[in-house]
């Protein structure tokens, strides 16, 4: 299926009361997957920003907010003064190491991790949550390790995840090549 036509299946979703209202999902948290083609990100950067524009308060009730979890990533390292160090223990650790520091200090083995209360701060009841910058972040932070941690905290809105590469409801592949762990939780947008 092609990524416009999954982002023209969510533009349907976004009107419906029952996505909306987490109804109708057999007691499962809200929370979706659009995956897509890398080479399709220039397709989805413009349809989100015109997906947020056009779906708000006024039309549909209810406000598109959307997190990179990227720059958030960043915005809490800078906020421990800890950014440029990052940088440097790359180069001289490697992004095995680095990835596993950044994981420590943001605490995301814990279902209250820094990226989930820097959202959860974000959100209030009438938010549907756009999640983006996965494929940015990765392999710092893993997609189904937020989504792992997320969903035990933010379970009473709607959550999409934007995931450049693939998934089949029951795992996940950054690029359509790198597996990473098994994530069944989350609905596909098809």
């Amino acid at each position: 299926m092609s990524t416009k036509t999954k982002l023209d299946h969510l533009k349907i979703k976004l009107r419906n009361s029952d996505f909306q209202n987490n109804q109708g999902l057999s007691n499962e948290v809200s929370y979706y997957i659009l995956a897509y083609d890398p080479k399709d990100f220039p397709i989805v950067r413009r349809e989100l920003d015109n997906i947020k524009r056009d779906f708000n308060q006024d039309t549909i009730g209810y406000e598109i907010k959307e997190f990179n979890v990227y720059k958030i990533m960043w915005e809490l390292l800078e906020q421990r003064g800890i950014k440029k160090a990052v940088f440097e223990m790359e180069k001289d650790d490697g992004i095995e190491y680095l990835s596993e520091q950044i994981n420590n200090v943001l605490r995301m083995t814990d279902s209250d991790n820094e990226l989930v209360k820097y959202i959860e701060n974000r959100i209030t009841p009438d938010t549907i949550a756009f999640l983006t910058g996965v494929g940015e972040i990765y392999p710092l932070i893993r997609a189904h390790k937020i989504l792992n941690t997320m969903h035990q905290i933010i379970s009473d809105i709607p959550v999409v995840l934007f995931y450049p590469g693939k998934y089949d409801s029951l795992s996940l592949s950054m690029f359509g090549e790198l597996k990473e762990d098994n994530y069944y939780r989350a609905f596909q947008i098809n």
